[in-house]
């Protein structure tokens, strides 16, 4: 099992603790609904930083958009189907190599979902969410970096301040094979200004994670996001060296700014750094043959979302 599977399980999970847009109202307290439509996105750009076994460096800039539309029978039972796409644009300095190994260039991020909740009893809360995602360097076909998976799992209502709960995900991975694992899921309101959750991440920065969030005054949060972020893709290899896989995973630490000026919208500015990063090249059998770790790089990054 990979710790990035656990991750983007936590991820989707956080969608048990947010209500439907259908159970949303305007300013003017009309309510939504049944249709829910949605879009989601964001961008960042990681600085410049070095990589320890060559004098080379490189930079990342990455975007990601999702819409999404649901039906909504009440607050708490819905299904939706969700496209997102985006890509990151790795730019390596003149002559760097990963051990050697000629580094990738753009990659594509392709993903469908469809989260169907649904409310087995009162204080209960459930989900099921079947997945297929591609992440290819540009002009690898589709195929080679397509993975699917299913995540399920139930949440109780301890108390109006405490929501927990176990599941499950399974997901295949590039190169063959597949991993199944245990999930958890925590929202706790620590004081009314307080809170912590494990759930999502910034959008365009990929990775979910545990938050502290601190709510300002009724439309302004500050969070503090740390995570486990580790990206796969299939590469554009040539006839010599076919079926090979990158690797980026890093431990990303951020400090946002989120705006909310009505019901079921965001905004959000970040800043932070990605720690403890490193590159890898695999074969087709998952074998590491070239790996780097590079040095602490700074990031900064726009997000938002939106449901109506």
């Amino acid at each position: 099992m990979r710790i990035s599977d656990a991750l983007l399980a936590l991820l989707a999970f956080s969608s048990l603790l947010t209500p439907v847009a259908s159970a949303a109202k305007d300013g003017d307290g009309r309510q939504f609904g049944p249709w829910v439509w949605g879009i989601e996105g964001g961008a960042l750009h990681q600085f410049a930083t070095d990589l320890s076994n060559t004098d080379g460096s490189f930079s990342v800039n990455r975007y990601f958009i999702q819409p999404s539309v649901g039906y909504a029978w009440d607050r708490r039972n819905s299904v939706s189907l969700a496209f997102g796409f985006g890509d990151s644009d790795y730019d390596f300095s003149s002559g760097a190599t990963i051990n050697g190994q000629q580094p990738w260039g753009r990659v594509n991020d392709y993903r469908i979902s469809m989260p169907v909740r649904f409310s087995p009893s009162e204080r209960t809360d459930a989900i099921i969410i079947p997945s297929i995602r591609s992440n290819t360097e540009s002009g690898a076909s589709l195929d080679d970096g397509r993975t699917e998976g299913l995540l399920a799992g139930i949440g109780w209502r301890v108390s109006d301040r405490l929501v927990i709960g176990p599941g499950f995900g399974w997901f295949s991975e590039l190169g063959g094979g597949s991993s199944a694992f245990p999930i958890i899921v925590v929202d706790w309101a620590i004081t009314d200004k307080l809170s912590l959750k494990t759930g999502r991440g910034l959008a365009a920065s990929q990775g979910p994670g545990l938050t502290l969030n601190y709510e300002l005054d009724q439309k302004w949060q500050l969070g503090l996001t740390g995570r486990y972020e580790e990206i796969r893709f299939a590469l554009n290899n040539d006839a010599m060296s076919p079926g090979r896989y990158g690797e980026d995973k890093s431990l990303p630490l951020i400090l946002s700014l989120q705006y909310s000026p009505w019901p079921m919208t965001q905004f959000a500015a970040f800043i932070g750094g990605e720690f403890e990063g490193k590159l890898s090249v695999e074969d087709r059998d998952g074998r590491t043959i070239a790996s780097s770790e590079y040095d602490a790089a700074g990031l900064v990054g726009i997000a938002f979302s939106s449901r109506f």
